[in-house]
């Protein structure tokens, strides 16, 4: 006798997956984040050691600024690595999103991890920074897994109980930033696979021991989606929409095509990218240049920052979304933001840890409503034959600002002092502030199949 499954095992099987993209998720933030703390080390290696692409990048900046701080020179190292990943991740996401919604979840989903995968591999035998940047750009090239497990979470999900699905990806995420910049920071004190040999000879040196742990890490999650995650999107769903109807081009992803309410959320979501990445970039070269913070230091000060915003994410947000809805949550996040950047701006002329864990104390409890917030207004929005294209350009939204964010808040840091971009950022969280504020209830509240309206 056939029939509906009852509603007791549908939700044991939802609460499976969501398990299991959770864990998927959290993995793969660790071997993001675990480069955050290293940057400035990075910078001084690679230029004692490096005679091609990073030598005369850094002729170039002495020449035009000849007599800069050598610690203000260093932010414009963490600003080209993180724009360099970010730039192929804008590019890629809404090509993976697309592929997903045609051919479905799991196999967009075990690509991109086995491309990471690679990517940590050949990061181990870095040893000079051309190859370093050919990491870099394959790892951000293999981004279809956060798109893609977003829109797995829009497949097992309703529109009642999407929020509590979306803080789940955002927990996992803060938790990835906690674990992934602390082992970022003890790396430095473990045994360095760079001292062996046989394989400093093919290329591992000082940063080859974080490589590492994030090569094993990926090459277990890989085996673990693998074995556990299955398919979410129906094969009746899959390419339900007309290629036509379906624009993959990255610069239309604030084009109103996926939805007036969407391209709105996609611009404000780029905003807030773009400042707060542009903080996470040159954060390790403040909290050194005026609190003398070592890489196990900032390791920590990161992972404090995953913490709150995990705490935020997976218990805020999750109980607050369904009372109050997540506009009033994003709008709420964006205000947090403002005082938090000011504060940490404080630190250039009053140096203080206490001020600088105070501030982004700040940034962490605001991203952590703004994020999930957004996710959950866009996937919201959207059609839900086309959940993972909208994904995919919410998700390459806000790679287009991580590509843009880190690089220039690092060119005024170095230009300028480094308060300049924090302030700069204080101001401009008006501005998705103003957006967010403008959306209208009906479209956040909307079934997912409505385009909504802004």
């Amino acid at each position: 006798m056939s029939g509906a499954a009852s509603p007791a095992p549908r939700a044991a099987q939802q609460r499976t997956t969501l398990g299991i993209i959770f864990l998927v998720l959290f993995v793969d933030l660790i071997g993001f984040s675990i480069v955050f703390p290293l940057y400035a080390d990075m910078l001084r290696y690679y230029t004692a050691h490096d005679q091609g692409l990073l030598k005369a990048a850094m002729e170039l900046v002495d020449r035009l600024f000849p007599v800069k701080d050598p610690d203000q020179r260093a932010a414009l190292f963490g600003g080209l690595i993180g724009a360099t990943y970010s730039s192929l991740q804008f590019i890629s996401s809404p090509y993976w999103g697309r592929l997903s919604d045609r051919i479905g979840r799991r196999p967009v989903l075990l690509i991109s991890i086995a491309g990471n995968t690679a990517a940590y591999l050949v990061w181990i035998f870095s040893g000079d920074f051309t190859t370093l940047l050919v990491s870099r750009l394959l790892a951000g090239m293999m981004t279809g897994n956060i798109a893609t497990a977003n829109a797995a979470v829009a497949d097992i999900t309703t529109p009642e109980n999407r929020a509590r699905g979306m803080g789940m990806i955002g927990m996992a995420f803060g938790l990835g930033f906690i674990l992934g910049p602390a082992l970022g920071g003890l790396s430095t004190i473990l045994p360095r696979l760079g001292d062996i040999p046989q394989l400093a000879a093919w290329g591992a040196n000082p940063f080859s021991t974080a490589a590492a742990i994030a090569f094993a890490l990926s090459a277990l999650n890989l085996l673990w989606a693998c074995l556990r995650f299955h398919e979410t999107l129906p094969a009746e769903r899959r390419g339900s929409v007309s290629t036509a109807s379906r624009p993959i081009n990255p610069a239309r992803l604030f084009s109103r095509s996926l939805g007036a309410t969407v391209a709105v959320v996609n611009f404000s979501f780029f905003f807030h990218t773009l400042l707060f990445a542009g903080f996470e970039a040159t954060m390790v070269f403040l909290s050194a240049q005026r609190c003398h913070f070592t890489p196990v230091q900032n390791g920590w000060l990161f992972a404090w920052m995953g913490l709150v915003a995990a705490i935020v994410q997976g218990g805020v947000f999750r109980r607050l979304a369904p009372r109050v809805g997540q506009r009033v949550l994003a709008m709420a996040g964006f205000i947090a933001l403002i005082p938090g950047f000011a504060v940490v701006a404080l630190v250039d002329w009053l140096p203080s840890t206490w001020l600088l864990v105070l501030g982004v104390t700040g940034l962490a409890t605001g991203t952590g409503l703004v994020f999930p917030a957004l996710n959950t207004i866009a996937s919201l929005s959207a059609d839900p034959a086309r959940q993972g294209e909208a994904m995919g350009a919410f998700r390459s939204a806000g790679s287009l600002g991580r590509a843009l964010g880190p690089l220039l808040a690092a060119v005024v840091y170095f230009a300028f002092r480094p308060a300049a971009p924090y302030l700069i950022a204080a101001i401009g969280m008006i501005i998705p502030l103003v957006l967010v504020a403008r959306i209208h209830g009906r479209a956040v509240s909307a079934h997912p199949g409505a385009p909504g309206g802004a």
